[in-house]
């Protein structure tokens, strides 16, 4: 419990009684489990230009969650907070080079375009302070030498340029051996666009330009790797030393990464750890599987009965609610994460991410949640969402176009399952719902991806959901859009 003792004299700490909590059993109960909404007014205070609210030492920067359900909660982060995050990143990053022997060669870690303009808190206190903060400048100098794609096109604005740059430079780097995004729909945005922008890269290639204030040279060996990579739809041809993927594998996410690989032949998927902006939950071991990241914070887990285990205690098989308390002063916090215990490796509990705790929709009393949700959809491949029709009312299923033969065999099941849920199957005999509905969309993924960074949202942290919760979805999927 250093982070107490190190707190113990904040605001904070003094109400709770750090100072005078020895065990973890009087921790828990003299510090309550606690949602956003009951910090909220500490951590505008900090905002204010504060000292010593919930930690003891200066704010260094505060971050916006980036959730497809909900946003604009500001996370503050101190230095003790951002030495955890670093520390996490590291051991993933170790593990991932010796596991997978990439001591040579070049890595793209997903790069977003500047979603928002630099903001401040009325305090003064930075809201998204770079990569220069987060890494560290020893990791900064390190990722920069390693980078496939140069750090600068993270601050290009504009959309289409962004998706130029990356491409151009992604084609150049022959010796790329690992891809590290969050959505694997953020990758296969990039492949769709490897086929829409053809003509524009092949001409950068053969005789270079300028693009939102990057020179670019021609490269007649990139050209001639994409040219073939167009008539034969293997990446192999544009890099043939990548050896592993590391994207979210779970929840929602599956069917999007099992489609996404089948684009990458012969490369291993390494399931991405939970990492939210509050604190890092899990990062893959050595042998890529997450697993709870026990050096960075303290976690306890509480199941649906209302019981909370700490990490030794957790059953394989059971799925929990994270509970977390960080650095950054986030005191017995509950994140909404949902986790299944999937074993442990060398003692340490595996975690796999089920979806987001209170999330779901309810029309006429049958509150799908997001985690019954993607065990409906889970025979289906790429795009798959279940969407709300407050007018009929009854549900839709958004799927992908392309798509359409792969999953129509499996539409039939989709209404069984659902009806699983009992108040779902009550409301469909009382004729209260109207029977599931499906829709074909060209290009969902890109659609989502394209809307949400439009809100604001960071490219690269948007998260596919399985279920929408309102009737906004109608918009997002227009032609056009």
């Amino acid at each position: 419990m250093n982070c107490l003792r190190a707190n113990q004299n904040s605001l904070y700490g003094k109400e709770k009684g750090f100072a005078e909590i020895a065990t973890i059993e009087a921790f828990q109960q003299c510090v309550p489990v606690v949602e956003y909404e009951t910090l909220a007014p500490l951590i505008e205070r900090i905002g204010q230009g504060q000292q010593n609210v919930l930690f003891c030492e200066s704010v260094q920067a505060f971050e916006r969650t980036g959730g497809s359900h909900s946003g604009g909660k500001l996370i503050p982060y101190s230095a003790r907070g951002l030495a955890d995050f670093r520390h996490a990143l590291t051991r993933w990053l170790g593990d991932t080079i010796r596991e997978h022997q990439l001591t040579q060669g070049h890595a793209y870690w997903a790069l977003s375009p500047v979603a928002t303009r630099q903001e401040n808190t009325c305090g003064g206190v930075p809201v998204g302070a770079g990569d220069a903060l987060y890494l560290g400048e020893n990791n900064l100098a390190a990722f920069i030498r390693l980078s496939a794609v140069p750090l600068s096109v993270g601050n290009v604005e504009d959309m289409a340029d962004w998706q130029l740059l990356t491409l151009n430079y992604l084609l150049r780097s022959h010796d790329l051996r690992l891809i590290s995004v969050w959505s694997p729909a953020f990758l296969t945005s990039l492949l769709t666009g490897l086929q829409t922008r053809q003509q524009t890269l092949l001409a950068l290639l053969a005789h270079g330009g300028d693009i939102a204030g990057h020179t670019l040279a021609p490269d007649a060996q990139a050209l001639s790797r994409y040219q073939h990579y167009l008539l034969s739809s293997d990446t192999r041809q544009l890099w043939p030393e990548l050896a592993v993927i590391s994207c979210w594998t779970d929840a929602a996410s599956q069917s999007l990464a099992d489609e996404m690989m089948q684009h990458f032949s012969g490369v291993c998927l390494q399931p991405k750890g939970l990492l939210s902006t509050e604190a890092v939950i899990s990062v893959p071991d050595k042998h890529g599987l997450p697993t709870l990241c026990v050096d960075s914070n303290f976690y306890e887990f509480i199941a649906d009965d209302g019981v909370i285990s700490l990490a030794d205690e957790l059953v394989v098989g059971a799925e929990y609610r994270v509970i977390v308390t960080t650095n950054s002063g986030l005191y017995r916090y509950q994140t909404g994460d949902r986790v299944k215990c999937t074993g442990e490796s060398e003692g340490i509990p595996g975690l796999r991410f089920t979806g987001r705790d209170g999330v779901y929709s309810d029309l006429v009393g049958e509150k799908l949640t997001e985690p019954f949700v993607i065990n409906c959809l889970a025979s289906l491949r790429g795009f798959a969402a279940l969407a709300p029709d407050i007018a009929t009312p009854g549900y839709v299923l958004l799927l992908d176009s392309a798509l359409r033969e792969r999953n129509v065999p499996y539409l039939n099941d989709i209404e069984e399952r659902l009806r699983s849920n009992p108040q779902y199957c009550y409301a469909r005999r009382l004729d209260q719902l109207a029977p599931l509905r499906c829709q074909f969309i060209d290009n969902p993924a890109d659609r989502y991806l394209r809307w949400r960074q439009r809100q604001g949202k960071r490219l690269g942290d948007i998260k596919i959901p399985a279920i929408f919760t309102a009737d906004e979805w109608r918009g997002t999927f227009q032609t056009g859009v």
